[in-house]
């Protein structure tokens, strides 16, 4: 059994730390996947199986919320996890049947109005029910004190399914082959995981469904709007759109998306330990801005790589539509070093128990940009996409910057590192354009060319931020230190 420990004991540079190497895994595998599918199925199938599946979280999204109750009231000192394990399974036990039922009965009409197919009836249920057992066992994980496995755990499910899929290449070829591959491996990986934390479910009490009404009340709905939000261009070019166009996008926005998935990611942590301080009677969170400001760093890497080398990646994802592509990633990769401070921002007011801002915030957004992204997706396809997901962001952004004055007495914002990593970005830029021109010319395969500037931009923009900070060299010390195993837990 897994010792629990409360959130006021957790080490946020270190579980941060801990986070983002597990993040950086499992980013990493969720940013080729898109490739990867296209590669073994279709550009169709692939879109197919993108839209499917975030249309299921997004209809078991309510399920998401209530485990974040699970992860931040568990966080709490003295309170018994078991007892919101419980309500969660409760939830879940008579939520995912109706879904299913009402799931089953608009089959015909959701595979005649949208890119669902009726084939992956099947499959779909079998991909819902692993993806509720993966929510439940990593928010218990974060819930008992130990939200950097999360993406450990993450990354080695998608470790294996891919290693799975590239495998069985010649016989994997539709959206419902890629959902099954996904769902049994997620079955392997997690039920002996859930047994070996080792919290035994008990009975609720008036108090503890009291609690978790209180804060599911508005986290059920912020989370449903957090994965409407994240993947609105998905559902919208779904309907409007083509299953091509939705593959191009979600391929690019998958891309590009990996500064800000590192961001989401480090969020869980932050939430924990600001739950945790809190619910101790903490006010003076003096680490909130660095730790905000610190947690979008990858998505200022990214934007210097994609300026650089857009052209690169479009010729090895999309080559007969590189256009579309390079315009798509450079959108969205723009957009996400405001959705990385964000998504930080929001998750440090969700630990102090106002799900109720970030729902507002992200009802605010889709009320600008799901319109716009409807009027243009029929003609602009993926473009389309990543202009009503730029839109999006910026409506939140402001409206988050408006709201934390208020709830945490602050724009969590460290102007002095927000300078420093603008500076990291430019000369980074510089570097990497020169590095894909030079490699271009020496006459490199375009996949050569990607992964050296990569390396690259890394390099450039890690050694000036190194030089330039001196937290930033405290925290690279401290990572040797915990992942040479002389750190402590």
């Amino acid at each position: 059994m897994v010792r629990q420990r409360d959130g006021d004991e957790l080490n946020l540079l270190d579980s941060s730390i801990r986070t983002t190497g597990g993040a950086l895994f499992s980013t990493a595998l969720y940013v080729v996947s898109g490739i990867v599918y296209a590669a073994v199925t279709s550009p169709s199938a692939t879109g197919t199986y993108f839209f499917v599946t975030i249309s299921v979280a997004l209809f078991l999204r309510p399920i998401r919320g209530v485990t974040q109750a699970l992860r931040k009231i568990g966080t709490e000192r003295g309170e018994n996890v078991g007892v919101y394990l419980s309500i969660t399974l409760l939830f879940a036990a008579v939520f995912v049947p109706a879904i299913g039922l009402v799931a089953f009965v608009l089959s015909d009409s959701l595979a005649t109005v949208t890119a669902f197919e009726q084939a992956t009836l099947g499959p779909t249920g079998v991909y819902a029910l692993s993806a509720v057992l993966m929510t439940v066992v990593t928010a218990l994980t974060s819930a008992i004190g130990y939200p950097s496995a999360e993406t450990w755990l993450t990354g080695t499910q998608s470790a294996v399914h891919l290693g799975l899929i590239l495998g069985l290449d010649a016989a994997i070829s539709t959206a419902g082959d890629l959902m099954l591959v996904v769902a049994g491996v997620r079955f392997v990986l997690f039920v002996p995981v859930l047994f070996y934390l080792g919290v035994v479910p008990a009975m609720p009490d008036r108090r503890a469904i009291g609690r978790v009404w209180e804060f599911a009340r508005w986290s059920v709905p912020d989370q449903i709007l957090d994965r409407f939000s994240y993947n609105m261009p998905v559902y919208v070019l779904g309907v409007v759109a083509t299953p091509t166009a939705v593959g191009i996008y979600e391929a690019a926005d998958r891309f590009a998306d990996f500064g800000a998935t590192i961001s989401w990611r480090l969020s869980t942590p932050l939430l924990t330990k600001v739950s945790g301080d809190s619910a101790v009677g903490e006010t003076e969170l003096t680490y909130l801005s660095a730790a905000v400001t610190a947690g979008t760093g990858v998505t200022f890497v990214v934007l210097a790589y994609l300026l650089a080398a857009h052209d690169v990646v479009a010729a090895i994802a999309f080559p007969a539509t590189q256009q579309l592509f390079s315009v798509t990633v450079l959108l969205v990769g723009g957009v996400n070093i405001l959705r990385g401070f964000w998504t930080l921002a929001s998750h440090a007011m969700e630990g102090l128990g106002k799900p109720s801002v970030s729902a507002r915030t992200k009802l605010y957004g889709l009320l600008l940009s799901v319109p716009v992204t409807v009027l243009l997706g029929r003609e602009f396809g993926a473009v389309a996409g990543g202009i009503g997901y730029g839109l999006m962001n910026v409506a939140i952004f402001a409206y988050v910057v408006y709201y934390a004055t208020d709830v945490l007495g602050t724009v969590p914002l460290d102007t002095n590192l927000a300078a420093k990593l603008t500076a990291s970005l430019i000369l980074s830029f510089v570097v990497t354009a020169g590095a894909v021109a030079l490699l271009n010319r020496l006459g490199l395969p375009p996949v050569g060319v990607a992964g050296l500037a990569a390396a690259v931009c890394l390099t450039g923009f890690t050694a000036l931020l190194m030089v330039l900070s001196a937290r930033t060299r405290l925290a690279a010390g401290r990572a040797v230190e915990l992942y040479l195993g002389v750190g402590t837990t």
